[in-house]
């Protein structure tokens, strides 16, 4: 899987050879399909984007879809560092003189101080912030294996019928329905498995701020295994801080 790019991706994900498919601008949060048809029709017109200032003299679209683009990664292509805290400098430093689509005769020198690299756990935060999906293959859970397995959690495909067992995963979606008499059901996701985590009414009282903001969890409770079906209900739990996906890139 090839990465957003402002001069690749068009408005559907595209095959690029028979191994690699490029992902369309219209993955990249905040980038409408509007905005995605502009930046494809500009550069059909106006041929391939040469630079970041480039690409904000011919395309008018919103600041944050451009801010986002910037940390998804779409000008890797004609950033010579191919870093994505440079790009973001540079957006900054134009839209600060100049709004989008509008070629200045006199612009601001946009040339960045020294920034260092993104590491790879933080272009992983961006790329799942932005996109949703990382195109480097990498789980946001890679970073942690180390620290989960100190703690005693066993991956989610290693529950079993009846155990009781502590584990993690991301967060993916969370329900509290009225008729669910005060109970709370996660599902939480590592890779391709996935389980249902009961949370009961007193610990969601004792965690509630937690479990409204935790992007991952790390529980112990016993666990229920039907073929593919697996929930555990929970008995301890506590966040697995991902790190700042937001503002890595500033």
């Amino acid at each position: 899987m090839r990465g957003v790019c402002i001069n690749r991706s068009g408005m559907s994900y595209r095959a690029e050879n028979t191994r690699t498919v490029r992902l369309p601008l219209s993955t990249v949060e905040g980038v409408s399909e509007a905005a995605a048809r502009l930046i494809v029709q500009e550069r059909l017109t106006g041929g391939k984007y040469a630079s970041v200032e480039d690409f904000y003299d011919r395309v008018e679209i919103k600041r944050d879809a451009l801010d986002t683009l910037a940390k998804a990664g779409a000008f890797d292509a004609v950033d010579a560092q191919k870093n994505r805290r440079e790009a973001f400098y540079v957006l900054h430093t134009i839209a600060n003189a100049r709004k989008p689509g509008t070629r200045g005769l006199l612009g601001p020198q946009a040339e960045p101080p020294e920034l260092s690299a993104l590491s790879p756990d933080e272009l992983l935060f961006l790329d799942l912030e932005t996109k949703g999906i990382s195109e480097s293959g990498r789980h946001p859970l890679d970073a942690h294996r180390a620290r989960l397995r100190d703690v005693g959690c066993v991956p989610l495909a290693g529950l079993r019928h009846g155990r009781e067992a502590w584990t993690a995963g991301l967060v993916v979606t969370k329900q509290r329905p009225p008729t669910a008499k005060g109970f709370a059901f996660f599902v939480l996701e590592d890779g391709s498995n996935r389980v249902q985590a009961i949370i009961s009414p007193d610990l969601w009282e004792a965690h509630r701020v937690l479990l409204r903001d935790a992007r991952a969890l790390i529980v112990q409770g016993e666990a229920t295994v039907q073929g593919r079906a697996v929930t555990i209900k929970v008995k301890r739990l506590s966040e697995l801080p991902l790190g700042n996906w937001a503002s890595a890139a500033d």
